[in-house]
Parts: C-alpha cells; structure tokens; sequence
C-alpha cells in the first residue's frame, strides 16, 4: 500500500508539473535567434542574431570588417544612413490563434521601426527604452507567418525630427573632434552613439532586446514591484508587493498567490479585472524580531541579502496562470541633506550624504558608462567580469551614466548579489532636449516602464534626471543665455513636470535628483535651475582641470559629494594593436588623432605626464610609442589617487565650510 501510495504521490506531482508547465501556463514562444537582416534597396540579405543589431550581424557574416577597426566607424557610417529590415517566419499552431489575446512583445527596438505580420502593420516604434506590445490577434494566422521589423536611420529620423522643431535645440551637432553624427537630441536612443568625447558613432539599428509573441485567454502579469518599508520596534519590515496586470477581456476573475519561499509566507488575492493594464496591490505583509528578516547591504558593510518573491494569477477555470519570480533585498536608503555642524555662520549650504538602512555610508566607486557600442556583445560574462572587478576594487557604488542605456537586467542582478549600489540616471545627457507633447509622452512612459522594470532592485539607490543638463543650461554651454527662460521653462517641463511627477507615481521608495552636478535642495529652492549648480556648498560636483598639477591638491574643490572627476589616458598597446597597423603606432600618427575625441587631449596627455615625468624618448619608435602610452597610464593613475584620497580625507574635514565629502565617484 506504501508503493502504491507513493507512485500515486510521484504520479499527481507529474501530472500538476505537466498542467503548470504545459496546459496552464499562458503561452509564450521565443522569437530570439536568426532573423534575416536585409537593407533598403535589398543588395545586402545576411543572417542576423536576435537580440542584435545590424553591425554585429554585417560583421559575423564578413561584409564588412571588425567596426572597431582603425578607421571604420566613419568608413562604415553608410550602415547608419541606410534603413534596415528584420524578417523571420514563424509556423503558429491553433492553439495559440484561438487564443482571446495575441501579442507581439518587444522589450527593446533600436529605434525608429515599423512592424508588420503577414504585411499587416502592427506597430510602430521610435523610443530605444520602451517595452512595445502589439496586438497581432487580427494579423497572425494559423500556419506559417512572416513578421518584418522595418528600421529607419536614426540618423535621417533625428535630422527630420530637428527640422520640424519651431527653434533650435542645442547642441546641434557635436564638436568635430568627436566625428560624430547631429540631433540625437531629438530622438530617444542612446545618446552616446551618435559620439562622445571618448566613443565612435555607430548610431546601431535592430531588435536590441528580446522579443516573444505571447498569447493567452484570461491575464498575465506584466510586471511587479516591491517596496520594503523599515518598521518599528515590533514590527522590523513591512513590504509592499504590487502587481501590473493585463487582461484579455473585462470580467476575468482569478486569484493572485504571493510567496516569500525562504519565509515560509504566502498569502492570496481574489481579483476581478477589467480589459487591459491595470495595477493590483496586495496586502503589506509585515515582518518582526521573530522572523529574523536578513536586510540587504552594500559591500564592506554587511551580507546583500536576497530573497525572493514569486506571484502567480490563476484564472477562475483554473485552465491558465502566469507567473512572475524576483530577487529583492530588505533595503532602506535615504538621501541626507542636513546643515553642516560647527560650519562659519556666514557660509551657506547644506550636506549631502546617503544612509542605508539609517547607517551613513561614505560612497566609492565609479561611473558606468555601456561597456560595448554593441549591446549585444555585452555577454553575462563581460557583465559579471566588470562588476565582480569592481567589488575586488573594494567599491560599493556605480552611477549608471544618462548618456548611455538603462542596463541589462543581469546588471541589475549582479549588482544586487555583489552589494554594489547603483545611481541611476534617466537617459540624457550634456544637451538641451524637446519638450512638445509627443516628446514628453514617450519620455512618460519610459519612464513608468523603466522604473517598473527595476524597482525590486536594492542595488538602486537614486534616480537622478539627467547628467550635467541643469549646469549646461545654468552656465550656457550652448548660447541659451539670450532665450533662458524658453529652455527653462522645456527643462522644468522635462524633468520635473514629466519625470519627476510619474517617478512619485511609481517609486517614493528612493531618493530623487532633478540633475547631477545640482545643489540638491537649493537648486529646488532655486526653481530648479541654480545659479551655480556645481557649488561645493550643496550637493555632488563634477570636476575636470587638464592644466592643473594633478598633484597639487590645493587645486581640487572641497565638495559635499564628488560623482565625476578624472583624467585621460590611453589603453594599452595590446589593446590598440589590435585594432590598428604597424603604421599607426606613433603617438602622432593620423590613427591615434582619429582615435582621440577629446579636444587637445594627446596634448593635454604629455603636458600633464612632463610636470613628474621625463618623456619617453627611445630611438626605436616603437618602444617609444609603448613607452608613451604606459606613461599616459602611469600619470593618470597618480592623478586619480591623488584626487580620490583628496576627497576621501575631506570626509572628515571642514574648510571654511567646505569638505565634509561622503562620496567619490570617479569617471569612469
């Protein structure tokens, strides 16, 4: 009766894994893999990867040569200029087309995209940073389908877009040095590859992120966030769970079920829905001494403790149910911005300083600007490499630079495992931007998308507005200053009446900058705009002095908190040689002022080397070129000890009401 009594048990588990797995699951089928990939007067037809883009699918199937290559990136600018279609066929069963929902969900486009199914348009796309969602149910039919993604040049869109603007949105252009393409102001994308001051312009196109069709009778769960709450004496934590749930039809009932595994708690939900997205929260589930809640912390300061939290809907017919599994970490962070005790009564300003889980941290790291021009290149490996080396480096911050991408979830989750906090920025950087209603409404919605996608997140520990924007504006990079207000008003409209407003909507959890450099509340206090946003009396500062001794210390500023400084220099030889010829290697070479976006720098370079060094002066070329650039290493590591303890010794020090620094943030 045992035997019989267990094969029965071994038999009921089979059939209940079967039932989840096969019949109750809502169906989703992977369209990742090989597309092909065909440009706009079709003389180029290759096989592309998905996630990928055009470059990476033109270079694996040699058409063209390593992008990085010496002169490519202008000698392959034709890619950028040129539209691109993506096509695949998919065999669909009936199954999935009696489904009451069919959906095609792209969770990333890069950018500007028409999508069509069986020569049915769908969709369109023009923002990099949304997750499109498609309905395909009149589209899609039962047997073999095609689906096309139709890309236009980002570069063409953005130059159309700028055209079409009432007056001119700086900057235009970049600054030749950087060789770089105009208007990706106009366009959300990556900012950084239409060029920066240290990278190429690819301005890529493709399916930059994964993208399934999903097709289902009754709901699925979008996404969830989770917000744990520092409680009282008796209760330790609360924590708040909240469901986006999306429902093919009005009147879909079911059960929402939550667990916490690894606490042995659970509770469930009824819930009726109406068509479409709609937001569910569960009960707050609270926490005390008994349950020995284990809080999340950052590196050299305790364990990063994860649990996880799965929640599952279930329609009423028990026929389908969707899922959805997170890693969350019991985290409390606030942003301190106190008066400075014993500072003269004459001086102004405020601190800036963080605290985890009521703990004052002083913050180490440096900022993350994308690792690859490609992001599909940028492998879970490369990701674990990095961020692994910077917790090796004994830091426990990263600020996600707004110039390039909101990471890659493995980012996110290797950063939480690793205790590394993340400063996160909204993606835009060193320009002015649009603020007509279309823009605003895309940039709405990124971030609603965003911050829902990485909300249960600890590593997160800010959202700041954009990178250096209020300090270009405040200091009129950009000849602004005869139509300030025009630009004021559009960055108000940005980044606090768009931006701000939905982030209180989605996440009050964490702390909010407008910008970086800003002063905190003063710039609030100001409207937003300070007169002088990289004051050392309030908030962070970005600092860069090429002609200063670097190690002079005399010449750094005494800020509250410093979140970018740095000086340049060059990789090293075996990094160049590999995307260079013998002909290249002299430190004058036309390859090595290609290679250099920053004005002046290889200049800036050898007159910052000579004030501690003597100049490589070999009479072999070569080694006089590797000597070169080792010394370019050599001098920019001394500079940036020396600014980085400059600052770290501040953490204790007041100097006319300056210092009292509790962060330092080096670039990059």
């Amino acid at each position: 009766m045992a035997i019989k009594s267990n094969v029965l048990v071994l038999l009921l588990n089979i059939v209940a894994s079967c039932f989840t797995l096969i019949r109750c699951d809502v169906v989703e089928v992977d369209l990742g893999g090989t597309w092909i990939v065909t440009n706009g007067n079709k003389s180029i037809s290759v096989p592309g990867n998905v996630p990928g883009n055009v470059h990476t699918a033109l270079y694996k199937n040699g058409t063209i040569k390593d992008p990085y290559f010496r002169f490519n990136d202008v000698n392959y600018r034709w890619i950028a200029y040129d539209n691109w279609t993506y096509t695949r066929s998919l065999e669909v069963s009936k199954d999935i087309t009696s489904k009451r929902q069919i959906l095609l969900v792209f969770e990333g486009l890069d950018t500007v995209a028409t999508i069509l199914v069986n020569g049915i348009q769908v969709g369109k796309s023009k923002n990099m940073f949304h997750r499109y969602i498609f309905n395909v149910k009149g589209a899609l039919k039962t047997g073999l389908n095609t689906i096309k993604v139709r890309f236009t040049s980002a570069v063409l869109y953005a130059k159309g877009q700028a055209k079409k603007s009432p007056y001119r949105v700086p900057p235009q252009c970049p600054v030749c040095v950087q060789r770089g393409e105009c208007h990706g102001n106009f366009i959300r994308k990556e900012q950084c590859s239409f060029s920066w001051d240290w990278g190429p312009a690819f301005v890529p196109q493709g399916i930059w992120r994964n993208v399934l069709l999903q097709a289902y009778d009754s709901a699925v769960i979008r996404d969830i966030t989770v917000t744990p709450t520092k409680g009282s004496v008796n209760v330790t934590w609360q924590l708040l769970v909240t469901t986006f749930i999306d429902a093919a039809e009005d009147g879909v009932t079911g059960t929402l079920l939550l667990s916490l595994p690894q606490m042995s708690r659970s509770q469930k939900l009824p819930i009726k829905l109406s068509q479409g997205l709609q937001k569910v929260s569960l009960p707050v589930m609270s926490f005390t001494e008994k349950d020995c809640v284990k809080p999340w912390w950052p590196q050299g300061y305790g364990k990063p403790n994860l649990y996880t939290v799965k929640v599952v809907f279930v329609s009423s017919s028990g026929k389908e149910q969707s899922s959805v599994s997170r890693n969350m970490g019991f985290r409390k962070v606030n942003l301190v911005q106190e008066h400075i005790k014993d500072a003269p009564a004459s001086v102004s300003g405020r601190g800036f300083h963080f605290e985890i889980n009521d703990l004052p941290m002083f913050l180490k790291g440096a900022n993350w600007i994308p690792a690859d021009a490609f992001e599909d290149r940028v492998t879970s490996s490369v990701l674990r490499n990095l961020l692994q080396s910077a917790a090796d480096a004994n830091m426990n911050v990263l600020r996600n630079w707004g110039g390039g991408i909101y990471q890659h979830d493995e980012f996110y989750s290797i950063a939480d495992e690793l205790g590394l906090l993340v400063w996160e920025e909204f993606m835009f950087a060193c320009a002015m931007y649009p603020a007509d209603q279309e823009f605003l409404n895309s940039v709405k919605e990124e971030v609603r998308y965003q911050v829902r996608r990485l909300h249960h997140h600890p590593s997160v520990m800010l959202w700041s507005g954009n990178n250096e924007n209020e300090a270009a504006l405040a200091e009129d990079w950009y000849n602004t200053s005869s139509t300030f207000s025009r630009y004021a008003n559009d960055y108000v409209k940005l980044y606090i009446d768009t931006i701000r407003e939905t982030l209180e909507e989605e996440d009050k959890s964490r702390p909010f900058l407008s910008s970086s450099p800003s002063n905190g509340v003063d710039t609030e206090m100001e409207g937003w705009i300070a007169k002088t946003p990289s004051s050392p009396y309030w908030g962070d500062v970005h600092f860069y002095d090429y002609k200063m001794d670097c190690w002079n210390v005399s010449g750094y500023p005494k800020p509250r908190f410093a979140s970018e400084y740095g000086f340049q220099s060059y990789p090293s030889f075996e990094t160049l040689a590999e995307v260079s010829v013998e002909g290249d290697w002299t430190y004058d070479s036309a390859f090595m002022e290609h290679r250099q976006h920053h004005g002046d720098g290889n200049e800036q370079m050898l007159y910052q080397a000579q004030k501690h060094f003597k100049l490589p002066s070999s009479s072999d070329p070569l080694k006089k070129f590797m000597d070169t650039l080792f010394i370019t290493q050599v001098t920019q590591a001394q500079c940036m000890k020396t600014e980085t303890e400059h600052y770290r010794r501040l953490q204790s020090e007041l100097v006319q009401g300056k210092g009292k620094t509790m962060g330092t943030i080096y670039w990059q």
